[in-house]
């Protein structure tokens, strides 16, 4: 093969791969997760956690945009959004527009948490032990956050049951597989209901 054949097929190769995202999405998921998938109960996890991140990092986005786009609002549908958030305020103890103010706030805050937490479920999904770190981390900001911005009676009566077990859920799920993932990292075999003794 020539050199202007090389070229001309280089091109050929590089205008196809322009043409399509496939290859691009697709080396920029192994770069993320790798190119192996892992076993069964680390993938299911995973799907378990990114579901319940997802759910979270929509409603923060979209109370984001709300309370960012409240004159807006109020120009195309007619209601007067800052009167009903100062409402909710005062019954929860702001003054003025300071409820605004925090929740705003805190929705930054909670989209630097769900982050770190999407780091944590890209490294559960490699098999990293520090994974949980950032899912800890994480979890804690957004709680933490919430309660000192927003106070606790926002936690308890705004925010639905299933919030509060999804969010536990996760945490509790990435602790027990932690403890797993641990223990397998030192050599023990395990299963999900604990340590499996090697007889052999």
């Amino acid at each position: 093969m020539t050199d202007s054949d090389k070229k001309h097929s280089f091109r050929e190769e590089f205008e196809a791969h322009l043409e399509s995202p496939i290859p691009i999405l697709s080396r920029l998921r192994n770069l993320i997760f790798g190119k192996e998938s892992p076993d069964t109960y680390t993938q299911i996890s995973f799907y378990l956690g990114i579901i319940i991140w997802t759910i979270f990092l929509v409603w923060t986005i979209l109370g984001y945009v709300v309370l960012t786009n409240t004159d807006w609002i109020e120009q195309e549908k007619g209601l007067d959004v800052h009167s009903l958030i100062e409402q909710r305020g005062e019954i929860l103890g702001f003054a003025g527009t300071d409820f605004q103010k925090n929740l705003i706030t805190f929705y930054n805050i909670a989209l630097i948490a769900w982050t770190g937490i999407f780091i944590g479920l890209v490294l559960q999904w490699r098999k990293k032990v520090y994974f949980i770190y950032f899912i800890w981390a994480g979890g804690s900001i957004y709680l933490l956050s919430m309660w000192f911005l927003l106070g606790i009676s926002y936690w308890y009566d705004d925010t639905t049951t299933f919030d509060k077990i999804a969010f536990f859920l996760l945490i509790g799920h990435s602790s027990l597989y932690y403890y797993f993932l641990n223990k397998e990292s030192q050599g023990e075999k395990t299963n999900f209901f604990g340590i499996e003794e090697d007889f052999e």
